[in-house]
Order: C-alpha cells, then sequence, then structure tokens
C-alpha cells in the first residue's frame, strides 16, 4: 500500500499511502507527488498494546459508549414489513442488509473469544477455530487508534502559553 497500485481488470491506478506515524523514516523514501499523506497509521501489536486495546473496548462497550446494529434477521424482518422493502429487488436487499450482517459476524467472533491473562496481559483466543477474529481485532485496534488520537489531543490542549505566562500587578 505504500507503493501505487494498477487493477489488472480495470486498468485503475490507486495511489500509494503515506505512513503518518513513521518516527524512524523508514517509509519516507517510498513517497512521490501522489502520495496520500497519513493515510495509514502503523500498529505492531505486541501483548501489552493488545492489553490495552482490548480493555479499552470492554470498557467502551460496558459504558454504552458503543451500541451495535440489530441482527440481521431483525433488520430484514423490519425491512420487509415495509413497502420500500418488499419492492427491492435481491440484490438491493442485500446491500442494504450489508451493515446488520457484517454487525451479526462482529458479534459471533466476539462471542467466540476466550480471555486468558498471562500476567499482567491479556490474551484472547479463538475457542473455535473456524470463526475467525479478524472484525474483533478491527474493531480493538480501531478504538485504539482513537484513543490514541484523543489522548495526543487532550495532552494539546494542557499546553496554553498562558501556563507560560506571568503577570504582576503594578
Amino acid at each position: 500500500m505504500i507503493k501505487s497500485q494498477k487493477d489488472p481488470k480495470t486498468g485503475e491506478i490507486f495511489p500509494d499511502f503515506g505512513v503518518e506515524n513513521d518516527e524512524e523514516g523508514f517509509y519516507k523514501k517510498f513517497r512521490t507527488s501522489e502520495t496520500e499523506a497519513d493515510a495509514l497509521y502503523l500498529i505492531k501489536a505486541n501483548a501489552p498494546i493488545n492489553t490495552e486495546a482490548y480493555s479499552y473496548t470492554q470498557m467502551q462497550l460496558s459504558s454504552g459508549k458503543i451500541k451495535f446494529l440489530i441482527d440481521e434477521n431483525q433488520a430484514k424482518v423490519k425491512l420487509l414489513a415495509t413497502k420500500v422493502g418488499q419492492n427491492m429487488d435481491a440484490d438491493k436487499r442485500a446491500e442494504y442488509l450489508t451493515p446488520f450482517t457484517r454487525t451479526s459476524i462482529l458479534k459471533a467472533q466476539l462471542l467466540n473469544l476466550v480471555e486468558e491473562n498471562e500476567g499482567v496481559n491479556i490474551i484472547l483466543k479463538q475457542s473455535t477455530r473456524t470463526i475467525k477474529k479478524d472484525k474483533c481485532s478491527a474493531l480493538f485496534y480501531g478504538l485504539y487508534y482513537i484513543k490514541k488520537e484523543e489522548d495526543r489531543s487532550r495532552k494539546k490542549k494542557k499546553r496554553s502559553i498562558k501556563d507560560f505566562l506571568f503577570f504582576t500587578p503594578n
């Protein structure tokens, strides 16, 4: 993704992506004039980061800050109860139900995870190997990125030039 790519079927050229958190400058050498700046954020997963990401997700879920869509079957029933839903063809209906289907898959993946502790780290293992955990990982790392951005902006707001100015009354 750090180099431009061409779709073999359509011939469409996709631009290369720049890395936002490239402290070592490793990805700078791949930048071109067409590079989409700061489009990627790298997370090199390890046990402490995974633990923090999972714990933060758990906290957000238990506090009610994250809410899931309704089950895909409920959404389908509600859609078919409307005239618009009844008049949709199968492709349009499937397209409409896609977010609900993906939410159901995410919930199934979350329910498949078993939490184990290794010292201070939380390790998540699949109880059934046939059910993947890719959508869970995307949720955890996405929320982890948001947390890091919020922490960074909070840190910037705390520092103000007013904190460094001292006035004495005359």
